[in-house]
């Protein structure tokens, strides 16, 4: 009996050893179920909150949004959809305590980067025709800066032209200043001849006002030729730095162009000190005028009192001839210089028709591009609430050229401009992206413009690569100038013809592409529309005219891309957010893209009890964490 009971004791305890350890198994089991039952149901959860996206937002943008109208309402949700999974769960017994929002990152945030992700999210699983690889995208930067630099090149030489033009007028009033001393010179002459002392004094007053302009017009000759020689220095500054943009064919051609305004200046020292000589002998012609009339003056009294003492002897005449010779050996004495130079524009009505047309462009640009009968819109933006505000001017990071592709794609397809067949209040949405104004004319005026200056460029580059076009350019220079041959002026002047050339053959293309029609990016002699002659009748009228579409071309929503493409930064994601706001906010006027969630990160505590060994704490607490974005 004894030996019975040990043994008894021994297997009582060996299985309470092996029932502990089972236990103690399936108790650690469970711990572990629980913690993976407590992760599926928490991201579960979070899966069920971001599911509740906004509808109306993907269907006309195809982008998520997850809109938090109250402060905690993103716990909350997540707390509803989570306590269904404890109320079930079971075996791994637990309830939720609490949750807490770890991190909130909206689609407004970090400069737009969210909102960029969406967007390439969407379009990386679309179709596209005629979108460039890699190597394309280059290629078409690199035509567009090099289109940019030569454009602004020539709005800076063609300033130069209307200075050396300016320069040209004066040393025109300053020879017809010269001809009239000598025309009033010689009628002075006359007036001695013919003994007219009152009308000699008064033509040698008229003689030293006419006189008195030569400082003044020398004065602003030499202010014109200084600034124009400070100015050409910044250009070719401004020229140095963006060469490397051009093409080697662009960049020796242009250099041989504007090589022309070096040799003007140059020139122009020359002829600026016999200008500036004329100041001195304008001092010596005022003294001897001076002493002329002095003398005059003497000479009529010397008359005067001669005959009031001979009234009774009428035999005894003054010696006239003697009297009013003495006046004139002063008047001799004057000089009246003649400039060797004179001014090169003979026909000046040419070239103001030139500087007409760059005035149309400044002050008038949508009367002449906006097609006939076509209206603008009126809509105005109300931007008080608008993304954009939010934004601090800072760049973030660098889009790749793919990416900038996708992301103006993206905006051809979803957003309305000048062409586009919606009624809306507000229309040029893909404008708003260039210009960012708060009315739809502002945005389309700012749109024209940047077209304006792409094909402005492009037709340019053309013009400087064709010989023929270049021809026509400096014979009209020549007709301008009345120069046979190139000389410095008139190679400034052909380079300011090819200048306006190109501006009015862009005229014509935005009035194309604002018809419907497209444009080739890259112009030839085949697609070329507007004649040298063509762009002086539409100077003198002007009217631009022009039609007819070019096969490859590139219609106006295409160049808007364009536009968007080169001048690509963080602000367009926030002013795409502005118009995506703008259009949800009809349906819901307190809807805010700032609301507006794109990744959360949430933390949860549950508490669970033990089944096995629950000791003097029976119930213990984990935490849990998700996140979750679209």
């Amino acid at each position: 009996m004894h030996n019975n009971g040990h043994i008894t004791v021994f297997l009582s305890l060996t299985f309470l050893c092996i029932l502990s350890l089972m236990c103690g198994l399936l108790e650690s089991a469970r711990t572990a179920g629980t913690r993976w039952y407590l992760k599926i149901a928490a991201d579960s959860a979070m899966d069920s909150v971001f599911s509740k996206y906004h509808r109306e937002a993907w269907d006309k943008y195809r982008i998520f949004l997850l809109e938090e109208k109250r402060g905690n309402q993103l716990e909350q949700d997540w707390l509803d959809y989570i306590k269904p999974y404890m109320e079930y769960s079971g075996w791994y017994s637990m309830d939720i305590e609490s949750a807490n929002l770890l991190q909130r990152v909206q689609i407004t945030d970090d400069k737009g980067k969210y909102m960029k992700q969406e967007i390439l999210d969407y379009m990386k699983y679309g179709i596209f025709d005629h979108i460039p690889d890699e190597t394309g995208a280059v290629t078409m930067l690199a035509d567009l800066k090099e289109a940019a630099a030569v454009k602004e090149l020539s709005k800076s030489y063609g300033e130069h032209t209307k200075e050396a033009v300016r320069l040209e007028h004066v040393i025109e009033d300053i020879n017809r200043s010269l001809e009239n001393q000598k025309h009033i010179w010689q009628e002075a002459d006359s007036c001695l001849n013919n003994y007219d002392g009152h009308g000699f004094i008064e033509k040698a007053d008229d003689l030293k006002k006419e006189i008195d302009r030569i400082p003044i017009l020398i004065k602003t000759y030499g202010d014109i030729a200084d600034q124009l020689n400070i100015q050409l220095q910044k250009t070719k500054s401004k020229k140095a730095e963006t060469i490397y943009q051009l093409s080697d064919s662009v960049q020796s051609t242009l250099n041989s162009d504007t090589d022309w305004y070096d040799s003007y200046v140059r020139q122009d020292g020359d002829r600026r000190k016999e200008v500036e000589a004329l100041a001195g002998e304008v001092i010596i012609m005022k003294g001897k005028i001076e002493r002329s009339k002095d003398r005059a003056m003497e000479v009529e009294q010397i008359i005067d009192e001669w005959d009031s003492s001979s009234d009774d002897d009428d035999d005894d005449e003054p010696d006239l001839s003697g009297l009013w010779g003495s006046v004139m050996d002063i008047w001799y004495e004057i000089h009246i210089s003649s400039l060797s130079y004179t001014n090169g524009v003979k026909n000046p009505e040419k070239e103001k028709i030139l500087e007409k047309v760059q005035d149309l462009v400044k002050n008038g640009l949508m009367a002449l591009v906006l097609p006939e009968g076509k209206e603008l819109s009126k809509g105005v933006l109300n931007n008080n609430s608008f993304p954009s505000l939010l934004y601090t001017g800072e760049q973030g990071e660098i889009d790749g050229l793919i990416d900038r592709i996708l992301f103006e794609e993206y905006c051809g397809r979803f957003l309305t401009n000048f062409l586009s067949e919606e009624d809306k209040d507000v229309k040029y949405e893909m404008e708003y992206l260039i210009g960012g104004e708060n009315t739809d004319e502002n945005n389309f005026l700012q749109a024209i413009t940047d077209i304006l200056a792409i094909r402005e460029g492009l037709n340019l580059v053309h013009i400087l690569t064709d010989q023929e076009k270049r021809e026509e350019a400096n014979a009209l220079a020549g007709v301008i100038t009345g120069v046979t041959g190139l000389t410095p002026l008139t190679g400034l002047v052909a380079f300011f013809v090819m200048s306006i050339w190109a501006m009015g053959e862009a005229i014509v293309d935005i009035r194309r592409i604002l018809q419907g029609e497209k444009v080739s990016l890259i112009k030839s002699k085949a697609n070329w529309r507007l004649s040298l002659g063509s762009l002086l009748d539409a100077g003198s009228q002007g009217k631009f005219e022009g039609g007819g579409s070019d096969n490859n071309g590139i219609d106006y929503t295409g160049y808007l891309k364009l536009i968007l493409f080169i001048s690509h930064s963080s602000l367009q994601y926030y002013r795409l957010m502005d118009i995506i706001q703008m259009n949800l906010c009809t349906a819901d006027e307190k809807f805010r893209m700032s609301h507006c969630i794109y990744r959360a990160e949430m933390k949860g505590t549950v508490v669970s009890r033990h089944i096995f060994f629950g000791g003097l704490e029976p119930v213990f607490r984990m935490d849990v964490r998700t996140e979750k974005a679209y």
